[in-house]
């Protein structure tokens, strides 16, 4: 993990000093935070997080409430009547004018826009903390005009106007305009599809009356009426002009597809809370009330949501149909199964299972309980930081998803294993839902995002015979899209071929490491794509540069038919194995050797051979943990190997993210015992940090590890998560012997590509 600061905005993690390490190397004392009795309290009565059920498409978007103020630049889109999800809040840029929500690109969502000072400007996205505006028109209006949207030529591309005084002034799609006399002045326009033909037609609201223009009516049985409205015939127009009240003088009225059968109806907003919507133009006094408050200064639109209900509330229907289509293509994982009898592995099975207790007791309960109701929540706006909302619900569901499918979970803690199932599938669908290839404007393809998907997306597939058609897609879909986008932007460096140092005082092991997971699970799920090979020449490549060392540039070693010496454009290791980053010799990123190991036992337990490239330097970079001797000085006292006797860690020069940390190095001890030489005691330093990780969390009876401060661990992301993910890692670590034997591949892979192509996000 990099500072957030560097990414986020935020304030990074305070260079701890030289002098500190060697206290560090003590067992440190009780912290003032402890409890006195040590024992676990099993979790607390837990909430029922809403659930899907079975997938059904929905023929045509559906209609939701909405609401704007464009003098903070919020739009925030609710649940409708038939649907439940949480609100989405999408935050633009502060701007003047009038808002509004359309389809702006045809996409099947609407999205948010606005008119000011004879502009139209619009967004393509559902969901985002700082979606861009672009010029849609040009087309200026006159003082007291209501501006106003609509499609009136059926080319999905909406059409830009006016009404002004009962002259409707229209720019289509296309740039022509078009003029209708329809109302009068005073009366507050209204568009909708009255009729169902998918061209919007007219209507105004005069003190409580509706008066809807509705084309392609010649006679009374062509239109099917409420009892309390009335129907006046024009043949020379083939038009019927119906009139009904609806709703009171003081409402504000809206207008929207409440149901999904491809006809707008009427529905107005009472005392800026209720929201009144009818079914139908037959049956107008059947409504259906939804509370969603206009707060002040805000604006009532309707907005869209275009999946059937349960699905991912956010979807456009394209992307819908792609990750249907993807994730029925993907094969699921072997079954594994623990074993605590292994050295450590008792530690790291109680550390796991009460760690769960304390994470999902706190999200339920504490950082997301309001959320439980939806069966979607709305993961991106829970924190400050995207890498805090969806990594740490990432972490977390990984962990609950390794528990249920390597032991024998039945209640744990107080949980049961439908509750610890229900949760699990929770998260990982909230959070692939509000991935950028589901959801426009949603997180993704960008710096850490391949880490955060391949950590939920392996919860995912872990949990593959337990998730829905459309679960099963978002999952497929978020994975898919990030292995792509690490193929196009290539690895990138720490220093050129010369020394030079490209990312001064920070090597790029962590990212590239970091992303080629993506690739690597890809390839795992869904070995049979047509993208396969494209998926595996970016594992392969990413693999090669991620620890790259000096040395690999005079070498003349060849990795699966590569000449690394001759194709590497750089290095990101030091010739040691250990790793630079935050200006210092850092363990804490020698750790991330991990990522090669953990996607080599993806694809072992999807049956598949792995690259020789994925393991090189792996076990160098591994022994500048476990063996390599720095002497003091140079080296801040007591000098000597980083892994010390009882789970402590010796920092030669500094600190970065907190004096105790041994969770951190559970997952890489783990994959270690399986994939490093037996001289590098894998096994016992496995059981070492264990025993520690065990220790400090039995100072509390929440099942949490760290005491309060960031003296311990100041990564403050989500330390608990990040410590739980990395310990159940170790756990699946484990257990990946119980499944298919080991297969190197040391085939020739061409096209492999060592260069950078692209920007780091």
């Amino acid at each position: 993990m990099k500072r957030s600061s560097v990414r986020a905005g935020g304030r990074g993690p305070r260079l701890i000093g030289i002098a500190v390490v060697a206290a560090s190397l003590v067992v440190t004392t009780m912290p003032s935070d402890a409890v006195t009795k040590v024992k676990i309290l099993p979790a607390p009565a837990l909430p029922k997080v809403a659930d899907v059920g079975k997938y059904s498409a929905r023929p045509n978007p559906v209609a939701v409430p909405a609401v704007a103020n464009l003098a903070t630049g919020q739009f925030i889109v609710g649940s409708g009547p038939r649907m439940q999800a949480a609100s989405i809040t999408s935050t633009a840029s502060t701007s003047g004018g009038t808002p509004l929500m359309a389809d702006w690109n045809g996409d099947g969502i609407a999205t948010p826009g606005r008119y000011d000072s004879g502009v139209w400007y619009a967004t393509d996205v559902v969901i985002g903390k700082t979606p861009q505006w672009k010029a849609f028109a040009n087309f200026p209006g006159q003082a007291g005009d209501v501006p106003i949207v609509g499609n009136l030529n059926q080319d999905r591309l909406p059409d830009v106007g006016f009404f002004r005084s009962g002259t409707w002034v229209w720019q289509l799609s296309g740039g022509k305009t078009q003029t209708t006399a329809f109302g009068q002045a005073g009366d507050l326009p209204v568009v909708g599809d009255w009729n169902g033909d998918g061209v919007d037609d007219l209507g105004v609201v005069r003190s409580g009356t509706w008066i809807l223009r509705v084309p392609g009516v010649s006679k009374k049985k062509d239109l099917k009426l409420d009892p309390g409205a009335t129907l006046e015939l024009q043949p020379e127009g083939t038009l019927g002009i119906v009139s009904f009240p609806f709703g009171l003088p003081t409402d504000v009225p809206v207008v929207g597809d409440w149901n999904a059968d491809g006809k707008d109806t009427p529905g107005v907003v009472r005392d800026a809370t209720s929201w009144l919507l009818s079914k139908s133009l037959r049956r107008l006094s059947s409504t259906v009330t939804v509370v969603f408050p206009v707060p002040s200064g805000f604006t009532p639109l309707v907005a869209t949501r275009a999946t059937g209900p349960q699905s991912c509330p956010t979807a456009t229907p394209s992307a819908e149909r792609r990750a249907l289509a993807l994730g029925s293509r993907v094969s699921a994982p072997a079954k594994l199964r623990g074993n605590a009898k292994k050295q450590g592995m008792p530690e790291i099975l109680a550390t796991v299972q009460d760690g769960l207790r304390f994470s999902v007791t706190n999200d339920l309960t504490k950082r997301l309980g309001p959320q439980t109701p939806y069966a979607y929540y709305d993961v991106i706006s829970m924190h400050r930081t995207i890498e805090e909302s969806v990594r740490r619900s990432a972490n977390v569901a990984l962990a609950a998803a390794i528990m249920l499918t390597t032991t024998n979970w039945q209640r744990v803690q107080n949980i049961s294993r439908a509750q610890l199932l229900a949760y699990a599938k929770w998260q990982i669908r909230s959070i692939a839902c509000q991935h950028a290839s589901v959801t426009p404007g949603g997180w993704g393809t960008t710096w850490q995002s391949a880490l955060w998907a391949s950590t939920a997306g392996q919860a995912g597939w872990l949990l593959w015979p337990y998730l829905s058609r459309q679960e099963r897609g978002y999952v497929a879909a978020m994975v898919v899209s990030e292995a792509d986008a690490v193929a196009a932007r290539g690895p990138h460096y720490y220093r050129d071929r010369e020394g030079k140092e490209l990312s001064p005082g920070n090597s790029k092991s962590d990212e590239v490491s970091w992303d080629l997971t993506a690739p690597a699970l890809a390839l795992a799920m869904a070995s049979d794509s047509k993208k396969a090979g494209k998926w595996r020449r970016a594992l392969v490549g990413f693999s090669i540069a991620a620890f790259a060392r000096p040395s690999d540039l005079t070498n003349n070693v060849k990795v699966n038919g590569i000449n690394i010496s001759q194709a590497l454009p750089g290095t990101n290791a030091n010739e040691d194995g250990t790793i630079t980053n935050h200006n210092i010799i850092n363990p804490d990123y020698q750790q991330n050797v991990q990522n090669l190991w953990w996607s080599a036992s993806m694809l072992r337990v999807a049956g598949l051979s792995v690259p020789e490239a994925v393991f090189l330097n792996s076990d160098i970079v591994y022994r500048s943990l476990a063996v390599v001797d720095f002497p003091s000085p140079p080296y801040a006292a007591p000098g000597g190997i980083v892994y010390k006797p009882g789970g402590q860690i010796y920092y030669p020069q500094g600190v970065s993210w907190g004096t105790r940390r041994p969770a951190t190095f559970t997952g890489v001890d783990s994959f270690a015992a399986l994939y490093s030489a037996p001289d590098t005691n894998a096994a016992k330093y496995l059981a070492d940090h264990a025993r520690d990780t065990r220790g400090m969390q039995q100072r509390y009876n929440s099942g949490r590890i760290y005491a309060a401060g960031n003296l311990e661990d100041s990564y403050a992301l989500g330390k608990e998560e990040y410590a739980l993910m990395q310990t159940a890692l170790a756990w699946w670590a484990g257990a990946v012997p119980s499944g298919p034997g080991f297969k190197l591949d040391k085939r020739t892979i061409e096209g492999v590509n060592l260069n950078p192509t692209g920007a780091i996000a």
